[in-house]
């Protein structure tokens, strides 16, 4: 071995002087998130051995800034070559950049893309020039990932008593070297073509164990190519020496490491690792143990594989079912029971929570267990830290969390921490949920309802003749939603009109825009109630002109609290509403829950959109019953939709394989002409 090393250094030098005599003349340079480029034309056979030598760069250097380089060069392609030097022409030696590909996500934008990974916005333009215009699901984007050098050392000479263990392979490394460790809290790595669990484990010298830990989203038989995972390598060498005439290997111990987890590692047994340590009870982080020496470090090889079993009893191991029988939950919620005045707001928690209540007798009489734990937060970051500390806590298998944003990162890292589920039921905005794999948010993000609606009404309108009704001076209410749905159409190669309009909206004169008789839906780019009474009252004099037309309406959310308003008029015309919630009051299930709530608490409920009781009972229905039949980790074995809830439906998607859940659950509600109330829920 050491001869091998002796002939790395040698190359290594004679590198460095052919390199010090090839510069690179009259290219092409580019600066990208500060840092300065080479655009090199690959020319005809030209390979990574002469691009390297050519530069000064190691062939992984080239593939970590270009990754579509790693399945070989092609004539004519473009090359990142760094110049090792700032905007500002300092070296830059000191960090390194690379990239992965990230694949779009219908609802994804730049914005929630560069929180995943916590990059800026800017970064991801400058490696994807046009994307600031827009971005299509399923297209890919170059993300960056930064490294930052390790200065290298000469190495030590290994003492007497030292005996050299087998050396890893000098092969090609992913962007995680011995020489780099990632500046960032992680490595993102994209999945590729026939990549295993045991592949990637191998390459970035890590536990498939970890691996998994970090990525609750995949498994065993579910890694999809081109889904990104994250990593934190590390891939120090053990010291071996020798002690009371016995060979052994010295071994720090990792974050969240097993016996049997470092037992995989080197290809041992957990009673081998325990002979070399007669007096170890439990391993915590960063205690240094004996191994036994006589085996190659990291004994996961090509000739020495992890078996498929044994995967699957890791994953079993850390996400077993862990039925206990007994559901304990506790509601964190501003009930301000110490306010002396009502608080409109708080009614509406507490209406909440007695929909819960709803929820838990319902269960109890088909033979379930759950003890409800109940807490008023006060709206106060103190209170719901005291909350917290509370030991019985620890115990829970749900917490309902309140709505402010700095409580949900409270109660959610302890969830992450304590392996709670959290539940998210009232903040739309809260970022949380794409980080944190306990945290379930039951209302679809805007970015992702407008996608999904977008793509729903294509499916269900786009055969027709879409003409988008303007009013002028323009409300920008809806603007986020109107250029979604546009752009979905130009990608789909759906034409569409405009009219534009001011106080008074007059259709009658616009003969060019029914001449196509598979029916026209009009689209009010406003949700506000002025725009819609213009809208409707110009539709229903042209339906009653021309009354063989067939005529639909498209909607917004808003217009469901002027349902008893408008009704029959929507009926007329076909209406179409998107919206996260409804409850139909005409159906059998909504009457019942009303008599329901009126018997056990002597009132109606408040008058909102949602109801906020129907949201607790749907809510509870759903966890509890998922808790109880498959355990904390029901999300991971579970992942049937809900869709018999009363008010409010779940079909629960991680943003990415470390996030969480969220509810990607809405409907269309048509209205339509022969009086009936259609629930579009697939």
């Amino acid at each position: 071995m050491k001869y091998t090393r002796i002939a790395i250094v040698l190359i290594l030098s004679f590198t460095a002087i052919f390199t010090s005599l090839a510069q690179p003349e009259g290219l092409q340079t580019k600066v990208i998130d500060g840092k300065e480029f080479y655009i090199y034309k690959v020319k005809p056979s030209e390979g990574f051995y002469s691009i390297s030598h050519k530069f000064g760069i190691s062939q992984e250097e080239i593939i970590r800034y270009n990754p579509a380089a790693k399945n070989g060069l092609k004539r004519g392609q473009l090359l990142m070559i760094p110049t090792h030097k700032t905007a500002n022409g300092q070296d830059s030696d000191s960090e390194v950049e690379s990239t992965f590909e990230h694949t779009i996500v219908r609802g994804e934008s730049l914005y929630s893309i560069s929180k995943t990974y916590k990059v800026s916005i800017q970064s991801i333009i400058d490696l994807n020039p046009g994307s600031e215009r827009g971005i299509k699901a399923g297209a890919t984007l170059k993300i960056p990932q930064r490294y930052q050098k390790k200065k290298t050392t000469q190495p030590q000479q290994p003492a007497p008593a030292q005996v050299p263990v087998a050396e890893k392979p000098t092969t090609a490394q992913s962007p995680a070297t011995p020489d780099n460790e990632p500046s960032g809290e992680y490595v993102y790595h994209t999945i590729g073509e026939s990549e295993t669990l045991f592949s990637i484990a191998k390459r970035y010298d890590m536990d498939i164990e970890t691996i998994l830990k970090l990525n609750p989203g995949i498994s065993p038989n579910n890694l999809k190519k081109g889904s990104v995972i994250r990593l934190t390598p590390d891939t120090k060498e053990p010291d071996v020496t020798i002690e009371s005439k016995q060979l052994y290997t010295k071994y720090k111990v990792r974050k969240k490491e097993t016996l049997y987890s470092i037992s995989k590692k080197f290809g041992t047994t957990v009673e081998e690792i325990k002979k070399c340590n007669p007096d170890i009870k439990q391993i915590k982080q960063n205690d240094i143990i004996n191994i036994p020496a006589g085996i190659e470090y990291n004994t996961i090889t090509a000739e020495n594989p992890i078996t498929s079993a044994e995967i699957n009893n890791i994953y079993n191991k850390l996400y077993k079912s862990d039925k206990k029988g007994v559901v304990n939950v506790a509601i964190i919620l501003p009930f301000m029971l110490k306010q002396s005045h009502v608080d409109t707001k708080a009614s509406l928690y507490t209406e909440y929570y007695q929909g819960f209540l709803m929820a838990v007798d319902s269960l109890k009489r088909q033979g379930a267990s759950i003890n409800v734990y109940a807490y008023d937060s006060e709206d106060s970051e103190a209170t719901v830290r005291n909350i917290l500390a509370d030991p019985q806590m620890k115990t829970m298998d749900l917490i309902i969390a309140p709505e402010d944003d700095s409580h949900i990162k409270m109660i959610g890292d302890f969830g992450l921490a304590n392996d709670i589920n959290v539940v998210n039921t009232f903040s739309l905005k809260n970022e949380d949920v794409s980080l944190n794999a306990k945290i379930f948010q039951t209302n679809i993000p805007h970015s992702y309802l407008y996608a999904e609606a977008a793509d729903r009404f294509i499916r269900y309108l786009g055969n027709r003749k879409i003409v988008f009704l303007s009013p002028t001076p323009e409300d920008n209410d809806k603007k986020d939603f109107i250029d979604g749905l546009k752009g979905e159409l130009s990608r789909a190669n759906i034409p569409y009109s405009e009219i534009k309009f001011e106080q008074d909206l007059n259709l009658l004169d616009r003969d060019s825009i029914f001449t196509d008789e598979s029916g026209i839906v009009f689209v009010p780019t406003s949700a506000k109630k002025r725009v819609l009474s213009s809208v409707i009252a110009a539709l229903e004099l042209l339906k009653d002109n021309k009354r063989d037309l067939d005529i639909a309406l498209f909607g917004y959310p808003e217009w469901l609290i002027l349902v008893p308003e408008y009704l029959n008029e929507f009926y007329k015309l076909n209406t179409y509403l998107y919206s996260r919630f409804y409850a139909n009051p005409f159906e059998e299930s909504t009457k019942s829950f009303h008599k329901r709530f009126l018997y056990w608490y002597n009132k109606d409920m408040i008058n909102a959109s949602p109801q906020y009781a129907l949201l607790g009972f749907d809510t509870g229905i759903y966890f509890l019953s998922a808790i109880r039949e498959h355990g904390k980790n029901f999300a991971l074995q579970d992942t049937k939709p809900s869709t018999d809830r009363i008010q409010t439906d779940f079909s629960f998607q991680r943003i990415n394989n470390w996030s969480g859940f969220i509810n990607k659950s809405f409907y269309f509600v048509n209205f339509t002409p022969d009086f009936t109330i259609r629930k579009i829920r697939e």
